[in-house]
């Protein structure tokens, strides 16, 4: 059984504007999946038509073999947190937790004894728990939103840029912590992401959007190892993306990816250029090289390599550092 099944869904803006175009997938229950684009790229609209927020022009949504396209979002149960988290400013961390089963008519013993188990699982300690939303900081908001969002038992998660509001070590640790607790509810979830690593560390798969259109789906390896066109391998980071024209030197026609850390760089070799940059990375360096082409190729060398800016190199491309991108 499909958890959530989209069936060719379109909507469009006032303007005419598509923001997403004939899209179809289906979760399994339990997955993590990640929404993965740049801005605008129709990642947010989706999440919003998966909860009710927004009614698609074409196309359908289903979860769990149920047709709920027409149904608001309060009857579809599924939780969500938003960007800035959407707590009560009047209510402690716990009552926020607990204001959705107060609305649903459960007892005030058994919303607290819930609450509190929610936010054991999120971490937030028992003075943090009596404390208004102004009182705590972006992490332990963020795991109140996320409590709040799992104390009723939806049957579906959505986050929409959850870790986008804070500083990179704490938004490191709390997906890490986010993954943990979504592995115990065994919920099916959805992220929106900008973030390709997040994406990659998170999702059991990936879908790649961009202008409205579902570019890729797979598993993290699966997009990030065999992208299937230039703009998914643009946006996960792959820099030596190299045209026709430019691939012939490798032997092999259309568009093709090079593996940075595959590539060699000898004082003897066919491809010779000078190395315009180097950034130390603390695991290796990465080394900017400008070929007498005119390609520009980022090369991965260990942290003792004797390269400095200004050196005249030759980049050895051997076969298995190259990856054709079928720009299908």
């Amino acid at each position: 059984m499909a958890a959530v099944r989209l069936h060719h869904l379109s909507c469009g803006f006032a303007s005419g504007t598509l923001a997403v175009d004939d899209v179809s997938f289906e979760l399994a229950a339990g997955e993590f999946f990640c929404l993965l684009g740049p801005s605008g790229s129709g990642k947010s609209t989706m999440l919003r038509l998966i909860g009710g927020y927004l009614e698609p022009q074409t196309g359908s949504v289903w979860i769990n073999d149920r047709d709920v396209t027409k149904v608001p979002p309060e009857r579809r149960n599924t939780g969500m947190v938003f960007q800035n988290y959407a707590l009560f400013p009047h209510l402690s961390a716990l009552d926020n937790v607990a204001f959705g089963l107060r609305v649903k008519g459960v007892s005030k013993v058994e919303r607290e004894a819930k609450a509190h188990e929610m936010l054991d699982w999120v971490g937030l300690t028992h003075n943090e728990r009596h404390r208004r939303p102004v009182q705590l900081s972006g992490g332990q908001q963020q795991r109140v939103a996320l409590a709040r969002a799992l104390a009723f038992g939806p049957s579906l998660l959505m986050l929409d840029e959850p870790f986008a509001n804070l500083d990179r070590s704490l938004r490191e640790r709390l997906r890490e912590e986010m993954r943990e607790v979504q592995r115990r509810a065994g919920i099916t979830t959805i992220l929106v992401t900008h973030d390709r690593d997040e994406a990659l560390a998170l999702g059991d798969r990936i879908a790649v959007m961009d202008q409205g259109r579902l570019l890729q789906l797979g598993t993290p390896e699966e997009v990030y190892r065999q992208p299937t066109n230039t703009t998914v391998a643009i946006f996960l980071g792959h820099r030596n993306v190299l045209t026709a024209e430019a691939s012939g030197k490798c032997g092999m026609e259309g568009t093709v990816l090079l593996w940075p850390e595959r590539l060699r760089i000898h004082k003897a070799g066919q491809h010779a250029g000078i190395v315009r940059r180097m950034v130390f990375t603390g695991s290796h360096r990465v080394l900017a090289v400008s070929l007498d082409n005119g390609v520009e190729l980022d090369v991965h060398t260990t942290h003792d390599a004797e390269h400095q800016v200004g050196d005249r190199v030759k980049v050895e491309i051997p076969a298995e550092a190259v990856t054709r991108i079928p720009d299908a």
